[in-house]
């Protein structure tokens, strides 16, 4: 991270963080005004460039501290000696849920940011921030042995990755549309019924 930033107080610094990114996530890189990152941040524009030179600086800086900032927190957070794969998964979701309690619009500049990536562009992009995480967090110390015996686990894990990531994907699309605020004990208690669906499907 900025090394300016990370000297100073927590609190000013995530207001900064929170008030680029709401910006960005709504209205791009070209749309997006440094003007409204200021005043939503309550700091002057001089103080904002000194940190970051320009725009693209500020923008370019989120883009690396969004990934680094949800790659950390799982590095840091999963219990790695948890063997169960859907638990471990349960964990993941856990975690990037705390992250957007302090990053409430994290994972909306995140997609703004990926609009424009193909899939292989955006595994390549994490890889070089996190080489190797997201495969150990789907691999290191899980016991395939609970999966049945018939089943092609490199599919079927592949499978439940797709399956969580649409998940994902149509939760966040609903929120774009209703615009409502996060229900967290919704969300985990919908993610645990599918959890319960594809253990029933998966496991013996």
């Amino acid at each position: 991270m900025n090394e300016i930033l990370m000297n100073m107080g927590a609190e000013k610094r995530d207001r900064i963080i929170n008030s680029a990114l709401m910006e960005f996530s709504k209205n791009g890189f070209k749309k997006a005004s440094t003007n409204k990152i200021v005043v939503e941040a309550g700091i002057s524009k001089g103080l904002l460039f000194h940190y970051f030179i320009n725009k693209k600086g500020l923008y370019d800086h989120l883009e690396k501290f969004s990934i680094e900032t949800v790659m950390k927190n799982i590095t840091d957070k999963l219990n790695w000696d948890e063997s169960d794969f859907f638990e471990r998964v349960k964990q993941i979701v856990l975690i990037k849920i705390q992250v957007t309690a302090q990053y409430p619009y994290i994972y909306d500049f995140m997609i703004k940011t990926y609009e424009n990536m193909t899939a292989d562009d955006i595994f390549e992009y994490r890889e070089n921030l996190s080489p190797g995480l997201l495969q150990k967090v789907y691999t290191h110390n899980i016991d395939y042995s609970k999966f049945k015996d018939s089943m092609d686990i490199k599919k079927v894990t592949q499978i439940i990755q797709w399956s969580l990531e649409g998940y994902g994907k149509d939760f966040y699309d609903k929120l774009q549309k209703t615009k409502e605020p996060i229900n967290y004990e919704e969300l985990i208690e919908d993610f645990e019924k599918l959890i319960c669906i594809l253990k029933e499907a998966f496991y013996k």
